[in-house]
């Protein structure tokens, strides 16, 4: 079988070629998109919660959302301590995500920035079920294999192209079917993530792509596309 490129984590279109999630915020949601094509995810990034009544109304916007066939994630969403956004709020909100998560037996895909104890505590405290998974991963190998332990699986993206970074490394080092690979927002071709991947790993292209489409129907189920 010929898998396709799987890209887990995009804000921009998908190619042909591949089998992309597309990012979406609540109110991106509307008519005009309902016919679309690809999946895609949904979720109220912590960067932009302005306020409670804003929250609510995005909340209320995310459970209209959920139910399409074609959403099969929750997010990005989860906690950013260099946002400007109170604490307590972005808590708020995604605490309130991963209930949906939970009702909706849809996994999470999670922005996380110097925050990552607390990710750890509410996968811990929220009695969670369903996969998490930390997107544009760039951390400690300690704090990789903590995440995995806690159920959660890590997503790479343009940040493996600089040699110096943590995630080269721990790339090199994770089981195949810990990870997942992306481009997020940058401008750069899911192809050029795989390639590089199979350098790090020192692994055949095509395996590469066989792992990450098993990794896929792990996670999401066998869907057509």
């Amino acid at each position: 079988m010929n898998f396709p490129f799987i890209n887990i984590h995009t804000h921009k279109p998908c190619a042909e070629h591949a089998l992309c999630i597309s990012n979406l915020f609540p109110d991106q949601f509307s008519d005009r998109n309902k016919n679309i094509s690809g999946f895609f995810s949904v979720g109220i990034h912590p960067w932009y919660v302005k306020d409670k009544e804003y929250l609510e109304k995005q909340l209320s916007l995310l459970q209209e959302t959920v139910s399409h066939p074609k959403c099969i994630a929750i997010g990005e969403c989860g906690l950013d301590k260099v946002s400007k956004t109170p604490w307590d709020l972005q808590k708020q909100a995604f605490a309130e995500q991963i209930k949906i998560s939970e009702k909706e037996d849809k996994p999470v895909i999670i922005h996380c920035v110097k925050a990552w104890d607390d990710i750890l505590q509410m996968r811990k405290n929220e009695n969670t079920r369903k996969k998490w998974i930390i997107h544009g991963f760039n951390s400690s190998m300690q704090m990789a294999r903590q995440l995995i332990d806690s159920g959660c699986m890590l997503s790479f993206g343009s940040i493996i192209l600089k040699s110096d970074s943590k995630a080269v490394n721990i790339l090199s080092e994770l089981d195949f079917n810990d990870f997942f690979l992306e481009t997020d927002d940058a401008d750069i071709s899911i192809e050029k993530i795989y390639e590089k991947s199979s350098e790090i790993r020192n692994e055949n292209i095509d395996n590469l792509k066989s792992q990450q489409y098993k990794n896929f129907e792990h996670v999401f189920g066998k869907l057509s596309h």
